[in-house]
């Protein structure tokens, strides 16, 4: 038997049911009846019970063994270049107080009767463009766009931020899934990705042998927490070309800056342009540790360029006082005859400061006065005043 051939037959499961028009589905309870009965308007699922086991042998199964998916929606767009709105596979809207559009659960969502095991949540594939003939006003689409809610234009007094374009947390299901930290719109509000690491919660377990004889206890969870967000650049086949950047975050309506600039570097940081003294390519803060620390095992642990001002200022603590008198002072030098006993770099760049310290603590300062070319690098030593003891 077909299906319906057309708008106002019946439509018949296991077959191609045909319409002219849309078809709604509402609902919706007789007078005075009990609510909907059911947790959604249609549901596509396995069978879960035979209905009726007698026509079964002993061992067979009604449950289908190959793999299908629970709803697969394909839209249609206008055909022809340009001009074409997109078409959607799927549009979920969720209820008017606060219902998500679209939830995915993987196959392995915490439901202790699932019997299910890992999955993606949810999964974006970009379309691209067409192999023959492709329109070039209709560019490769993005995996997934996130474009956080938006606060009451007029009734935000508060003034209270947008939400986040997308909100990622690390191992955000799990047994536990209801203990994961908040995410507030205090913290996330107005970004456009915000990203939380995993948690390393670390339990004690019982381990068994395969007798059943109890071994020991031993820790059970991730080694280390996750990190938030980590950038990775693409590479090029040309091997002139630069790898791309891990991250480049720019600071308002300034440019992004070409690949010329920031190739090969993990992270870049541009300021706002015309900001003066308050544009910061890069901000680090710590409590009580280095705000900014740069480490390199075969060149500079930094490098700081200007062209008009200077290449690094120090901000001066507040002493308190007047500094007082001073006084005529003749630094000392170590011996030049020393000169093949304290080993320096033989490639240098005239400006560069480097800092080392002898085997009982002394600290000097050498400055490269000549930079490595036509023989090694040549160093001075950077003369100081008389020491005395820190007292704050």
């Amino acid at each position: 038997m077909a299906g319906a051939s057309g708008s106002g037959e019946e439509m018949q499961t296991g077959r191609v049911n045909r319409a002219e028009g849309r078809t709604i589905v509402w609902a919706q309870v007789e007078p005075d009846e009990a609510d909907f009965d059911g947790p959604a308007i249609l549901i596509a699922e396995v069978a879960g019970d035979a209905e009726d086991p007698d026509d079964y042998e002993d061992g067979a199964s009604f449950i289908p063994s190959n793999a299908f998916h629970g709803v697969l929606a394909t839209g249609k767009s206008a055909s022809g270049f340009g001009g074409s709105p997109p078409a959607h596979g799927v549009i979920g809207r969720g209820g008017r107080k606060s219902g998500t559009g679209v939830v995915g659960l993987g196959g392995g969502v915490p439901e202790p009767d699932s019997a299910g095991e890992g999955g993606i949540g949810v999964h974006g594939l970009g379309g691209s463009q067409a192999v023959s003939f492709p329109d070039p006003d209709n560019p490769p689409g993005a995996g997934v766009v996130g474009q956080g809610g938006r606060q009451s234009e007029r009734e935000n007094t508060a003034r209270s931020l947008h939400a986040a374009g997308v909100i990622g947390l690390g191992g955000g299901t799990g047994p536990s899934h209801d203990d994961l930290p908040a995410h507030p719109l205090a913290e996330t509000g107005g970004t456009g990705v915000y990203g939380k690491g995993a948690d390393a919660t670390v339990v004690q377990v019982q381990t068994f042998d395969e007798t059943g004889t109890a071994g020991p206890v031993v820790a059970s969870g991730p080694a280390v927490p996750g990190t938030g967000v980590v950038g990775r650049g693409g590479v090029s086949d040309e091997p002139r070309m630069p790898a791309a950047a891990g991250v480049v975050g720019v600071s308002g309506a300034s440019p992004v800056p070409p690949i010329s600039a920031t190739g090969d570097v993990g992270v870049v940081g541009q300021g706002a342009s015309g900001a003066g003294e308050r544009s910061t390519g890069v901000l680090g803060r710590s409590g009580d540790g280095p705000g900014v620390r740069g480490t390199s095992s075969d060149s500079r642990g930094g490098v700081f360029e200007s062209a008009r001002a200077a290449q690094l200022r120090l901000v001066p603590h507040q002493a308190g006082r007047v500094f007082g008198p001073t006084t005529a002072s003749s630094p000392r030098e170590l011996l030049a005859e020393r000169e093949g006993e304290l080993h320096l770099p033989k490639r240098g760049a005239a400006g560069d400061i480097i800092a080392v310290v002898d085997d009982d603590g002394a600290c000097a300062y050498w400055c490269c006065v000549r930079g490595d070319g036509a023989g090694p690098a040549r160093w001075a030593q950077v003369l100081l005043g008389a020491p005395f003891d820190g007292d704050s």
